[in-house]
């Protein structure tokens, strides 16, 4: 429909959603929260959960880089007027390690050096008006050892005091993936003594002003312990318990605005839609004094998901389960049971 904005349906990249004019919950408020809780952060959400967006809406503000965007990418949006110090103060290197592996060829470290390589280049060649003239070939000459590269760049940042920002999502997807399909050897080797996933972790902590992970699971950051032990853990910090996800006040304002434009129909009422997601959607909380005090929240997709099959269809899905959103429930599992031993018991 004609002026009416698009469901956000599978769309992870905030820049990609902002320049479609697709609809936003606004979550900019908590960029000044974010940024009082610390320098190096960590959040662990269920999955299809808003991170992606979340963690790509903070690259866009955040990315020195895109400032002659800003005013076009948050129009409309809380931080436009509540601007803070930081914003467009950083060079980001953002990663998502859901990509670490796909379709690359190699031993693990062979793909995941491979991968970082492709990211660490990227940056550089965004970067590079602000370095030497041949920073990005000194870069690539350092292919295929990704953490040389990157050994590379945070000291060339730091000879002109240059200011980075590691924002890193499915930071667990990787060593996760290992775990079920390798098995716990593999992994043990990855994350603990020499291992260069843990090893990569310690160069991290080390050249980064500042760090945000977020993943589905804390077993991985618990495995590399002083691989990486500065980060602090905000997933269950009740500051943050709605920052991701839909507040029912969220999906009300959802269904009100496609009501208003006529992409609902005109006898379908919010309250009837709210009251059949929520069995479904709704009840997750993430902080223990939150559940006095903040409403439940509701899976991001999982609402989409259903809003967009009533705007087509004008019924709800006849599944309501999004099946790209159910969780691998053995895969969950297992990693319950390893965050509950020991590293004797682990091997």
């Amino acid at each position: 429909m004609d002026g009416v904005k698009p469901l956000p349906y599978g769309i992870s990249d905030f820049t990609d959603l902002r320049s479609y004019d697709m609809y936003y919950a606004d979550k900019t408020p908590y960029i000044p929260t974010l940024e009082a809780a610390g320098h190096f952060l960590f959040l662990i959400r269920p999955r299809r959960f808003g991170k992606s967006v979340f963690l790509s809406m903070l690259a866009a503000y955040y990315d020195l880089a895109r400032q002659d965007r800003f005013d076009t990418l948050f129009d409309g949006l809380w931080i436009k007027d509540h601007p803070t110090a930081d914003k467009g103060a950083y060079q980001v290197m953002h990663l998502d390690f859901s990509q670490a592996t796909a379709g690359l060829q190699g031993s693990l470290k062979e793909k995941f050096d491979k991968y970082c390589c492709m990211q660490f280049e990227s940056f550089a060649d965004t970067y590079a008006p602000l370095y030497h003239e041949k920073f990005v070939q000194e870069v690539k000459q350092r292919r295929p050892d990704s953490t040389d590269q990157l050994r590379y760049i945070c000291n060339e940042a730091k000879k002109r005091g240059h200011q980075l920002y590691l924002i890193i999502d499915e930071y667990d997807n990787f060593t996760n993936n290992v775990l079920n399909e390798e098995g716990e050897q593999v992994y043990h080797a990855l994350t603990h003594a020499t291992g260069f996933y843990r090893e990569v972790f310690k160069v991290y902590k080390a050249n980064f002003q500042r760090i945000l992970l977020m993943g589905v699971s804390p077993v991985t950051l618990d495995d590399l312990t002083s691989g990486f032990n500065i980060a602090l853990n905000i997933t269950a910090n009740p500051r943050f318990n709605m920052m991701l996800g839909f507040s029912e006040t969220d999906v009300r304002e959802m269904i009100t605005y496609y009501k208003d434009a006529g992409a609902l129909r005109a006898d379908v009422s919010a309250d009837a839609l709210i009251e059949e997601m929520r069995p479904w959607y709704d009840n997750y909380c993430f902080a223990e004094e939150s559940l006095r005090t903040d409403p439940k929240m509701f899976n991001t997709d999982m609402v989409v998901y259903y809003l967009r099959n009533y705007i087509d269809f004008g019924k709800s899905p006849k599944q309501m389960l999004d099946t790209n959103t159910r969780t691998d429930y053995k895969k969950l599992k297992r990693l319950t049971e390893l965050d509950g031993m020991t590293d004797k018991e682990r091997g």
